[in-house]
């Protein structure tokens, strides 16, 4: 009779049920789901941030075999490193990105956005031309061309001022740039910062930009962004040279905050205005969501730039990069903000919607944010942005405005910036 070791049948058996358990386990177990990435950088502060972010709660639900990863970038970061990123195995399958030559047109000239002209047609998106001029470029250039990047909403520079300090001080809302002036003496004389500004930051960069505007025409525009017709020189150009120096002017007047050329925006000069201590900031309408939280001890108004033209455009762009592994789903999701439901949304979170209906449109906020930039498109005067011509225009820019709150030196601040530029305009 054979002998049979207990133990041993034991262990077999426990080898043969572990073994049907992790079969078992393995046939069962739900398949892995898909990563989806996506990327934008306007703030949950923001009306875009928030309109974007409930957008993106539909698109999970309606995708519930994707594995959603959302990412907050910052200006900075893709304005300084959105080319390396796309050219990585880190880009994302859609995100938000920055217009002009020098960021979305040096990356669609790199071959690192996917066109998106296919799915305009599919979605029938309908994109009139002056929306549809700053996702397009050819060779780098913005403007003609194919459709590598879909703003969805639009954005100006204007004047935030204190409605409570202007009636305090007998001022009225200044129509021309003598009065502008006149007002802010008068609040100076009364002991009241007339400016807030971060010369530390991106508002120099635009403020400059936003006095030079106010004195140029279309012309001038077509011809320093667009580079159309009779090229500008833009180290003794006479409009950038008459901001550069009114700026310097109103800061030996004692208008602008002390030692602005260390004033950082967000952290300093913006919360200046909302604690009611600055009468008036000029700035962008990508900070109306937060004002409208964070100015709750006086009344707040806005109005353009005295002048001709006011700095202002669609918004930044939603681009699909060319080694996004989703790229279906990426125009899925950026048809979904393109839509009536989240442009109205938009609207009554306080933006700029492109395609709302008007009828929908019922927040007051939102009627506060839209009312300069009517004014504007109906003059026909967008200016676009200072740092879109030319790559690397902003850096030059932000340095050499600092330098020059710093300095006073205008001539320095012409070679500086004006050189740059002229070195990499396109070549006739």
């Amino acid at each position: 009779m054979k002998i049979v070791n207990k133990k041993g049948v034991r262990i077999l058996a426990v080898v043969i049920a572990a073994g049907f358990f992790t079969s078992s386990t393995l046939a069962s177990a739900p398949a892995a789901k898909k990563d989806f990435n996506i990327w934008w950088y306007s703030k949950d502060n923001t009306p875009t941030g928030q309109t974007w972010a409930v957008a993106l709660k539909e698109f999970k639900k309606a995708h519930p075999e994707l594995n959603v990863k959302f990412q907050l970038k910052t200006f900075e970061v893709m304005n300084n490193t959105g080319a390396q990123i796309l050219n990585s195995n880190a880009a994302p399958d859609v995100t938000e990105y920055n217009k002009g030559n020098g960021t979305a047109g040096l990356a669609s000239k790199a071959g690192l956005l996917t066109d998106l002209t296919p799915y305009s047609k599919k979605y029938n998106w309908n994109l009139p031309s002056s929306v549809s001029l700053y996702g397009k470029y050819k060779k780098g250039l913005m403007g003609t061309g194919k459709l590598y990047g879909v703003p969805s909403y639009g954005e100006y520079v204007s004047v935030f001022y204190n409605k409570d300090l202007f009636a305090a001080n007998g001022v009225k809302i200044p129509k021309t740039m003598a009065e502008l002036e006149a007002a802010m003496a008068k609040f100076k004389a009364a002991g009241v910062t007339p400016l807030t500004m971060g010369g530390g930051g991106y508002q120099v960069v635009h403020n400059v930009y936003a006095l030079a505007v106010s004195r140029a025409n279309q012309a001038w525009i077509n011809s320093f962004q667009l580079f159309k017709g009779k090229p500008i020189d833009a180290s003794t150009d006479a409009n950038i040279k008459w901001a550069a120096s009114k700026l310097v002017s109103w800061q030996k007047a004692g208008y602008l905050p002390d030692n602005v050329s260390g004033v950082k925006v967000d952290e300093e000069a913006v919360p200046l205005f909302q604690s009611g201590k600055a009468a008036m900031m000029i700035a962008g309408s990508w900070l109306d969501g937060d004002n409208q939280t964070k100015v709750t001890t006086f009344k707040y108004g806005k109005f353009p730039v005295p002048g001709k033209l006011s700095v202002g455009s669609a918004g930044n762009l939603f681009v699909i990069p060319a080694k996004s592994k989703n790229k279906d789903l990426a125009a899925e999701f950026i048809n979904l903000v393109l839509s009536k439901k989240y442009q109205n949304y938009l609207g009554n979170a306080g933006g700029l919607p492109l395609f709302a209906d008007a009828t929908a449109i019922a927040n007051p906020a939102a009627i506060l944010t839209a009312t300069p930039f009517t004014q504007i498109v109906k003059k026909n005067a967008l200016a676009m942005y200072p740092d879109w011509p030319v790559p690397g225009y902003y850096d030059i820019l932000l340095s050499a405005g600092t330098a020059l709150l710093s300095s006073g030196d205008v001539d320095a601040y012409m070679k500086t910036t004006g050189n740059f530029y002229n070195s990499g305009r396109p070549k006739a």
